[in-house]
Parts: structure tokens; sequence; C-alpha cells
């Protein structure tokens, strides 16, 4: 973030508002407003955009911290820390759902919330880094020839990409979650399963050539079958390219 960042403090005490501004304006941030009301906080997050929320749960009016944040979440991605008194185990499961950066137990050590803003701030910036590199290949792959798909551990179709629903004469309706054998039922099928399924059993990637019929045409195809691994490093799905050949091409 090349400026100041801003920071909406929500708070129900005045004195620790006050004292919350002192500090963030010390550590470099520019404390947009301070509102001590769900209701404020809601319309504040709206109108002013800050960059980070610091949300006490226990507010004045109607409207609590985390139906505050629920409201932000659902309309704004500004990510949000919460700094509360409350530390019972129903309060922190609620508040989960919101997403938060960091759940910060009153009376918190100053250094300890310094550093959750830091990292706060780095988490969100990451974040949106990935989302729009995700965006990047989403939009890649829609518009390549090639057909890339994805098939999860179950034998399901998890995404298909717009060159893969011209040649099966389908829309994403019809093929996102559905199972593998309700779409092909050509004679190539078997061995298209078996060809997953090795994938799935070894981690091994693989190249397959094989002749495969459509509603409107029978091609050649060249694919490439490449396995998925979570952060455990356990296979979750099949990636797919299959690229047209001609027959003299299949060798």
């Amino acid at each position: 973030m090349s400026q100041r960042p801003k920071i909406l403090v929500v708070e129900d005490e005045a004195l620790t508002g006050m004292e919350l501004q002192k500090k963030l304006i010390q550590w470099g941030y520019d404390v947009v407003d301070i509102v001590s009301s769900g209701e404020d906080a809601v319309k504040k997050a709206m109108e002013l955009e800050p960059d980070l929320i610091l949300m006490d749960i226990l507010l004045k009016g109607c409207m609590n911290g985390i139906d505050a944040a629920k409201i932000i979440r659902k309309n704004k991605e500004i990510p949000i820390i919460y700094l509360t008194a409350y530390s019972n185990s129903e309060t922190f499961q609620g508040a989960k759902i919101t997403q938060p950066q960091a759940y910060l137990i009153k009376p918190f050590d100053e250094n300890e919330l310094k550093f959750a803003i830091e990292m706060a701030f780095f988490g969100y910036e990451s974040n949106l880094k990935l989302k729009k590199s995700e965006e990047h290949y989403r939009i890649l792959a829609e518009n390549a020839q090639d057909m890339i798909f994805i098939i999860n551990k179950d034998l399901m179709v998890d995404y298909a990409n717009q060159s893969s629903l011209k040649y099966l004469k389908l829309n994403k309706e019809e093929i996102i979650g559905k199972p593998v054998q309700d779409i092909f039922t050509n004679q190539a099928f078997d061995g298209q399963i078996r060809s997953l399924q090795n994938v799935f059993n070894t981690g091994n990637s693989m190249r397959v050539k094989s002749p495969f019929i459509f509603p409107d045409c029978k091609v050649w195809l060249d694919t490439r079958l490449k396995p998925l691994m979570n952060n455990e490093g356990k296979i979750y799905a099949v990636m797919g390219i299959s690229r047209e050949i001609t027959e003299n091409n299949y060798q």
C-alpha cells in the first residue's frame, strides 16, 4: 500500500477508542473514524472503505460486532481484527464465521496488536495477488482452444472450459458436478477412466492419445493428465488438457 493504510476503529468505550487511535497514528496508520455501534460500523465501512477494521464485539445499539462484520464482509472485502473481552468458545466460534484476520482478547499486549495488524495487511495483500493470479489463469483457460477439465477423486467434473463445452455440446450446468460416466458413453470411456485412476493411484502425470466420439464428430485427442495436490501433498483431482490431432499424427 503506497498511502497510509486506513483503519476504522469500532469500540464502545470512548477512552479505549482514543487510546487505540493514538497508537495507530504512532505506527503510521490513518484512523478514518471511531464508532461505537454495529450500525455505524456498517455505515462507515461502506462509506469510507477502510483497509482494516478493528472490531469490538459488545457494542452500543442493537447490532454486535460479529453481526456487523457479517454484513460488511458480505459487501466488502475488508479484513477485520476482533478486539474483545470475550474469550468463551461460543463467541469465538461465532466470530470465526466472518473469517477475521485475528481475534485478540483484552487486555492484550501492544506488540501483539501491532504484529496482528501487520500480518493482517500482509495476508490480505497476498490474497488479493492470489485472486488476481487465479483470475488471470481462469481467463486464459476459458479462452484456450484446447479442452481443459478437472476431475475429482469421485470422478465428478469440477471444471470444464468453453472449448470442452463446445465439443460436448453441453452447458456448464449440464456438466459441472456430474459423474464422468454420465457425460462420456463412447467406447473410449473405459480407457479414459483407467487413465484417470492410474494418475490418482500413482501420482504420476500421463499422456494418452486416443480416438474420441463427440455428439457430432469423431476425433483423435492428445490428452495430458496431471495430478493436483493439496497442501498435505495428497491428490484431490486430476487436470486434463486435450488437443485435437489428426489420425496421421497418432503415433
